[in-house]
């Protein structure tokens, strides 16, 4: 998951050459659950929390208890079209087991994908008893073939009755979300820990990562910002820790990183290739890598699927532009910002006038547009944003025969 924010003076150009596998790490204090969510009523009878830490990686993790009804929690953004994007690689979670209703026998942890209102599940071999310990699991992302169900030496897809081969790989290609759940037995007072639900190779590598980057427009400087998805950072019986070093492609490298974390700089446009290396016990265990470009004036014009896309470079120029005048004239102003489901814009007209208005992502596309004739006088336009996901935007208003724009932030 690669993640872009927009600030005055401060753009994220960059061609993205390699697709950033997802990773829910439950690892952000403020939100732990991350884009995770209980599935609508009536499957979405859910207790959330978190807990630390993980004794396979000493980090945060998503506690899930048990409710009447059916108890799905669910990402419906993170972990779409998988088979797509990552066949032949796997998809990981750790599990761990308190509580069982008192079903008294040993559970196999599960996890869930879907496509529509179709379903398959990874059954994993292991079995837990409640405060056994965490397990890991790896479940191949892999295609029907023949008839049969693909599998490994950790446990096994299945499908719900009446499904075929074909509708397996539909699921599996064309997912739409990603489920877990802690209803394991009939009993509504499982409490079941799930974490580090990613996508990565099925080698054992641990160094997938997530690369921020940004472009300053008035040194012509980037900023790289590297941050590790489940390090294996604690060593545990059976299980040493790792250590990680980054060379940043510009001659440039970190030796003996433990952290989660670094940044570095870089003077010149071009293009980087970012590799991190994992060692265990002296040994070398993988190389991930990374690579992206910026310049000053344009960014990929193509994307995964190599269609033409629109470089969001001119309107995000005018977009600054339009930000620094409006933080000058300070006409417009918008409440709540964060905002959660709403906000409203709120303008002085000198006369009656329509104002128009459009929300704008990171990527420079247009996500929402609304326009109203108003009256003179001070005004306001609400805009329903319950269906946007959170992060940073771009809201530009059209008034008083000028454009301004201002920085929204979305949080759920």
């Amino acid at each position: 998951m690669i993640r872009m924010y927009f600030f005055s003076f401060f753009f994220l150009l960059g061609c993205l050459l390699n697709a950033q596998a997802p990773c829910s790490d439950f690892n952000d204090p403020n939100i732990p659950q991350g884009l995770w969510t209980p599935a609508p009523y009536p499957n979405g009878q859910v207790g959330v929390s978190s807990g630390n830490p993980n004794a396979l990686d000493g980090t945060q993790y998503i506690i899930l208890d048990d409710k009447s009804g059916g108890s799905w929690y669910i990402n419906p953004s993170d972990f779409k079209n998988l088979g797509q994007k990552y066949l032949g690689q796997c998809l990981y979670f750790d599990f761990y087991l308190e509580k069982d209703g008192g079903y008294g026998a040993p559970i196999h942890p599960t996890i869930y994908i879907m496509s529509g209102s179709q379903i398959i599940s990874f059954v994993a071999n292991v079995t837990v008893t409640p405060n056994s310990g965490w397990v890991r699991v790896r479940a191949p992302i892999a295609n029907c073939t023949g008839g049969v169900l693909p599998s490994s030496s950790e446990g096994t897809w299945t499908m719900s009755a009446g499904m075929t081969c074909a509708d397996f790989n539909n699921v599996m290609n064309n997912s739409t979300a990603v489920m877990v759940s802690p209803d394991y037995t009939s009993s509504p007072s499982e409490r079941v820990y799930y974490d580090n639900i990613c996508v990565k190779s099925c080698d054992g590598c641990t160094a997938d990562f997530k690369l921020e980057t940004s472009f300053n427009t008035t040194s012509s400087a980037s900023t790289a910002n590297l941050t590790l998805l489940n390090p294996i950072l604690v060593s545990t019986p059976g299980n040493p820790g790792s250590s990680y070093s980054v060379n940043w492609g510009d001659g440039s490298a970190a030796q003996n990183y433990i952290l989660s974390t670094l940044s570095h700089n870089y003077t010149n446009p071009g293009t980087y290739t970012v590799c991190v290396t994992e060692s265990r016990e002296k040994k070398v265990v993988c190389i991930r890598c990374f690579t992206f470009c910026y310049t000053k004036d344009r960014v990929a014009t193509k994307n995964e699927s190599g269609l033409d896309l629109k470089s969001p470079v001119a309107d995000l120029e005018a977009i600054s532009k339009a930000e620094i005048s409006q933080a000058e004239q300070k006409d417009v102003f918008m409440v709540p910002n964060p905002a959660k489901s709403f906000v409203e814009i709120q303008t002085t007209l000198s006369k009656k006038e329509t104002v128009s208005v459009r929300l704008i992502d990171v990527s420079g596309k247009t996500v929402l547009e609304k326009s109203e004739n108003l009256n003179s006088g001070r005004q306001s336009i609400k805009l329903n944003i319950e269906k946007l996901i959170q992060g940073n935007y771009i809201v530009e208003i059209k008034s008083n025969g000028k454009t301004s724009s201002q920085k929204l932030i979305i949080s759920k």
